[in-house]
């Protein structure tokens, strides 16, 4: 390619990439456009003042301790509350309000008046808040401020589509400003059993598994209950994530020259298989040890490691898998055992050996 030709080849990127990013801002402008879908940022705010006694906190989708709490009351002792709290009128003698926004500065509130003595604090009203609109600001506050745990988050967005059931997730994702698949993906998480779920929030395993662990239970590739065990296990460490998908039923698709590959696997033990040649036989070799009763394929000349993890991988699911593992494979004959085991990312051979050796053990 000449300089010209190449120097014209880089302007036409470089004006395709300037192009990319005016219609990616244009969408954004225009999302900014739509109309809201309700009308809770229109509604009037006004100050008041109150103790904290008369504040009520709402059940937060927030759990565990909250960050620098301490450094805020420093912060609000020496330069002042500079965003009050956001509350609501509970039309309540005792507690005639509730919080809505702001529960870290409330906390931080609270430890002033315990370390000196109880005073009013500057509040702001929103006038006329729903239920439904109450735990959406609460929602939207603290997503913005760290991303929740997903069982947490699933579990604040049903809550809000119980007090209003014709918003649907895609909605509530709009309000609080969440990602809609991340909200969807979420919500599918509460099908889990609650062992599951509970493994989840405590961080034994992680979305993306447990998303992964759902749909093989939706499927019928694992029951709830041996979906159970294997979380048990990963989260005890006695498998690995790699294990605990093939334990779930994972089958990684066949690569993209599959029927290539196993045509040549094919033809490599046909010619494997035919005798050798007068003058290259060892039957005149009276110290002959004899060799195996099947060739390994010629695919694996020159084994290393990772080719053995195959060729052991791939003579086991011949000779040993169990009927299930074989259907789900596609396995109907040696070339397809060795052409699945050779599919795999060299990683996964020893952890999918396990988890099949294993069914094939609780089989007997």
């Amino acid at each position: 390619m000449s300089v010209d030709k190449l120097q014209e080849a880089e302007e036409q990127v470089a004006q395709m990439r300037e192009e990319a990013a005016r219609d990616e801002q244009d969408a954004l402008r225009e999302d900014l456009r739509r109309p809201p879908l309700d009308e809770t940022a229109a509604k009037a705010h006004r100050p008041i003042t109150a103790p904290l006694a008369h504040v009520r906190t709402m059940t937060n989708m927030r759990t565990g301790p909250l960050e620098d709490i301490h450094e805020l009351a420093v912060s609000i002792r020496e330069t002042g509350l500079l965003h009050p709290p956001l509350v609501r009128e509970t039309n309540e003698d005792e507690q005639p309000y509730e919080l809505l926004a702001g529960q870290r500065r409330f906390a931080a509130m609270k430890l002033l008046d315990d370390a000196d003595e109880a005073r009013d604090w500057r509040f702001t009203i929103v006038d006329g808040v729903s239920t439904r609109e109450a735990l959406t600001m609460q929602f939207a506050e603290n997503f913005h401020q760290s991303k929740p745990e997903p069982v947490q988050f699933a579990r604040a967005v049903r809550l809000i589509m119980k007090e209003d059931e014709s918003l649907t997730a895609a909605e509530v994702s709009r309000i609080v400003g969440a990602p809609v698949d991340w909200t969807r993906k979420s919500l599918k998480l509460l099908e889990l059993p609650e062992g599951i779920l509970a493994r989840v929030e405590r961080g034994d395993l992680s979305f993306t598994t447990a998303d992964f662990v759902r749909r093989q239970v939706a499927r019928g590739a694992v029951t709830e209950q041996k979906a159970q065990e294997l979380v048990e296990a990963h989260a005890e460490g006695g498998l690995s994530s790699t294990e605990l998908k093939f334990g779930a039923g994972y089958v990684p698709p066949p690569p993209k020259d599959y029927e290539e590959t196993s045509a040549r696997l094919d033809a490599a033990r046909r010619e494997a298989s035919k005798p050798a040649p007068r003058e290259e036989r060892d039957e005149d070799w009276s110290d002959a040890s004899p060799g195996p009763s099947e060739p390994a394929p010629a695919m694996y000349d020159g084994l290393g490691d990772a080719e053995v993890d195959a060729f052991v991988l791939g003579a086991f699911l011949h000779h040993s898998a169990t009927p299930r593992t074989k259907k789900l494979l596609r396995i109907t004959g040696e070339a397809d055992a060795h052409e699945y085991a050779r599919s795999l990312r060299p990683h996964e051979r020893l952890p999918a050996l396990r988890s099949f050796a294993r069914e094939a053990i609780d089989a007997i």
